[in-house]
């Protein structure tokens, strides 16, 4: 169980917008606190999700390892973050692996905790899905406007390298 603190924390949460006092303490009353020091992993790519965590403090970063093994950072996250919420939506593994920056205080909730909303109260666990579709949808649109971006710098890249070479 949590404390209050960190009960009150979690109203501030985007996923838990708009869910009462009582969703919110029957959650937090389900949900465990962690303790993770810098360096640690926290989930590692393809591995079975089980559980949702909201950062309290610290930072942690989100990095996916490429075709060639290499890790490539795709987010850092800090306070009031959600990592895992992807899972309680499409119940896939982890689609990339999470490391402490620095010593963090996570809270953690597993799918059955989360699931116990959807028991006792349905229509709270309906916008909390839709919390939770909000931020994916938050981060798709980050992630259409990087990869743009992207895009455009090797186009200018690869138009630039082919009008040397036409010379």
């Amino acid at each position: 169980m949590l404390s209050k603190p960190d009960v009150d924390y979690l109203k501030h949460v985007s996923i838990f917008a708009a869910l009462s006092d009582e969703v919110i303490s029957h959650i937090g009353s389900h949900a465990r606190r962690l303790e993770i020091s810098g360096g640690q992993v926290l989930f590692a790519e393809d591995e079975l999700a089980k559980e949702m965590v909201v950062v309290l403090s610290g930072r942690l970063e989100v990095f996916k390892r490429g075709r060639n093994g290499v890790e490539a950072r795709i987010a850092i996250l800090g306070p009031g973050d959600v990592i895992g919420e992807m899972s309680l939506v499409d119940i896939q593994p982890r689609s990339a692996a999470v490391r402490a920056l620095e010593a963090s205080s996570l809270v953690s909730f597993s799918h059955a905790d989360i699931a116990g909303v959807y028991r006792e109260h349905p229509q709270s666990y309906t916008l909390l899905v839709l919390n939770i579709a909000r931020e994916i949808s938050i981060r798709l649109r980050r992630m259409d406007a990087m990869l743009a971006n992207i895009t455009t710098e090797i186009g200018e890249v690869t138009s630039a390298s082919a009008d040397r070479g036409m010379r």
